[in-house]
């Protein structure tokens, strides 16, 4: 019997993708344990600043959480601090871990957070230690604009690998979006992160 040698090379191509994907990647460290020292005190800081500021600019805001994980934020946050949340996530492993968080006014959902297609308005939308991930994330954050409240802001939080800040990135969205605060956030063991407050151009 004769071997369709393109079929086969097409399948091959197919699995490599497919095991070097992104989503592939994600879903083995959820998997495990990699990512569990997220839920430790030494990230604490971090997410203690952004559900600080979602508290100073909103009652009851409409969140979306972009690159949620299991949704840590949505375990930082207090039920009265937000009307609703959706956390998105490209691994299905994280989402299904996250569920036990669903209820009546959060949702949990997989998606390809670089190319999101939403109708719901949001509040405060935020990439916390996502947006770098993304192939375009000038292109991502204004396809959003459209989530975007009247009032809402992005609240976007980044890890500095190195001890260095992602400048470029931090310049490339001051081409589209409105500084309106900024805040560094280091731990006991030297680990440091930005986090920025951007309102939309108008």
């Amino acid at each position: 019997m004769a071997v369709n040698s393109s079929s086969v090379s097409a399948k091959i191509i197919s699995f490599i993708k497919r095991k070097t994907s992104q989503q592939y990647r994600f879903n083995q460290q959820y998997s495990g344990t990699y990512w569990d020292g997220l839920r430790n005190i030494e990230d604490l800081g971090r997410y203690s600043v952004i559900v600080g500021y979602i508290r100073f600019f909103f009652k009851h805001a409409r969140i979306l959480d972009l690159g949620c994980g299991e949704g840590i934020l949505r375990e930082r946050l207090s039920p009265s601090d937000f009307a609703y949340y959706l956390g998105v996530d490209i691994s299905d492993v994280a989402i299904a871990n996250a569920q036990k968080n669903a209820d009546a006014k959060t949702g949990f959902i997989t998606g390809d957070i670089g190319k999101l297609d939403l109708d719901e308005p949001f509040d405060a939308i935020v990439y916390n230690e996502s947006l770098y991930y993304l192939k375009n994330p000038k292109a991502s954050v204004m396809s959003l604009f459209k989530n975007l409240s009247k009032d809402g802001i992005f609240i976007i939080s980044s890890f500095n690998k190195h001890g260095k800040e992602n400048v470029t990135m931090w310049n490339t969205l001051s081409e589209i979006l409105v500084l309106k605060d900024r805040a560094t956030i280091t731990n006991a063991k030297g680990d440091w992160w930005t986090i920025h407050i951007y309102t939309v151009k108008r």
